[in-house]
Parts: C-alpha cells; sequence; structure tokens
C-alpha cells in the first residue's frame, strides 16, 4: 500500500510532494495525523500568500515570520537522526525535523502561496532557493531557522562533506530525488536502531524509485 501510494504521488503532474512525503510517513510506527498535517500546511499558505501580498521580496519575508516566527520550525539538533524527523506529520506536530523534512515543509507552503522555491540537495544538508528574479536567488536553510546562506557558505558545506559545489547541487532537487534523499536518510537511521523490518520496508520504496522511467539513483 505504502509503495502504491509513493508511486502515485510520484506519478502525478506535477508530483505532488506533500503526498510523496505522507506515503513515506506511512512508515511510522504511530502515523501522526495526516489530514491536521495537510490542514497546517494549507493554513500556513495562506498566510503567508495574505502577507506577501503578490510581492516576492514580501514573499520570501513571510515565509521566515510564518514558518519561524511564528509556528517555531527549527532543526532537531538533539535527536537529529531518530525517524521521526523524516515523518512529515511528527515534523509539523513537533516543529522539529531534519533538513529535507523541513525544507518539504517550506516547499509545499510556498507552492501554496504561489511563490518561487526550489529545493536544493547539497551534500549532507538539504536547503531551499527562493527566487527573487531573474538571476537572482536566495538560499535559505529551513534546519537553522531560515537563516540566508551565502555562496561561501555552501562551499564550506561542500567541502565538510569531502567534495567540492557543482552546478549540478545548486539545480532544483526533483521530488524522485528528494524521495530518494529522505529514504536514505530512514535506511540509515532503522540500521543504526537495528530495525531490519524497517530498513527491508525502506528498500521497498527505492523498488520504486528505480523502477521509474529515467532512473536516477546511483
Amino acid at each position: 500500500m505504502t509503495a502504491a501510494r509513493l508511486a502515485r504521488a510520484l506519478a502525478a503532474t506535477p508530483a505532488a510532494l506533500d503526498e510523496l512525503a505522507l506515503a513515506i510517513a506511512s512508515l511510522d510506527d504511530e502515523p501522526g495525523d495526516e489530514a491536521a498535517a495537510l490542514a497546517a500546511l494549507d493554513s500556513w499558505g495562506d498566510q503567508v500568500r495574505t502577507a506577501a501580498g503578490g510581492s516576492r521580496y514580501a514573499g520570501m519575508d513571510a515565509l521566515e515570520r510564518v514558518l519561524v516566527g511564528a509556528a517555531g520550525f527549527e532543526g532537531d539538533r538533539a535527536d537529529y537522526d531518530a525517524p521521526r524527523n523524516s515523518f512529515l506529520p511528527q515534523v509539523i506536530a513537533r516543529r522539529r525535523g531534519l533538513p529535507i523534512a523541513l525544507a518539504v515543509i517550506y516547499l509545499e507552503v510556498a507552492r501554496r502561496a504561489g511563490l518561487p522555491l526550489d529545493g536544493l540537495a547539497l551534500p549532507g544538508h538539504f536547503v531551499v532557493s527562493y527566487a527573487l528574479g531573474p538571476g537572482q536567488r536566495v538560499v535559505l536553510d529551513p534546519f537553522d531557522r531560515a537563516r540566508i546562506l551565502t555562496r561561501a557558505d555552501l562551499d564550506v558545506r561542500a567541502e565538510r562533506a569531502g567534495t567540492s559545489l557543482t552546478a549540478e547541487m545548486l539545480a532544483p532537487a526533483s521530488p524522485a530525488t528528494i524521495a530518494a534523499r529522505m529514504l536514505r536518510n530512514l535506511s540509515a537511521s532503522y540500521q543504526r536502531r537495528g530495525r531490519a523490518d524497517k530498513v527491508a520496508q525502506v528498500a521497498a520504496l527505492f523498488a520504486v524509485l528505480d523502477d521509474r522511467p529515467g532512473r536516477f539513483l546511483n
């Protein structure tokens, strides 16, 4: 059921990122309230759209005010790799999560508000990129309360991961890429906890991605 749901979310045009994240969250031993999670995203999207008033510049500020100032989202540093930090309903309820799970919230709120936000799959740390205008993009770190990252910051992150920043890393991440990264995080988390049953379930979802036209997995 979970695999079929993930496949449907990826097949949608455009791919439904919120549904994709909820399909992955169904791996949770105690699944959260999906309806409440979607309602929260809808509400925040409405708030951001109203505050933006059709302005891209105001829109970026509105995202920060709503998701950080009002909702209080930030990274979970105390229990970083816990599976719950990858599950959308739990992240929304707790206001804490992994970088990529927080980024999904930013992306879905921005989509609902009609704002130009993309995900960037940097090595070791997922962030988002906001288009202020032609050739003008601002990179925000949802894990660090929407802190603006400079090019030097991005280079340092890449160096810490043992690589150099490339154009591919700065390209918008596809929903399938986001799904693969979330599943890798979960697989590693479950392996560290000795949950062979969950590792097998994650592998079944990877098979859905691997079977899609235009394989992207390495």
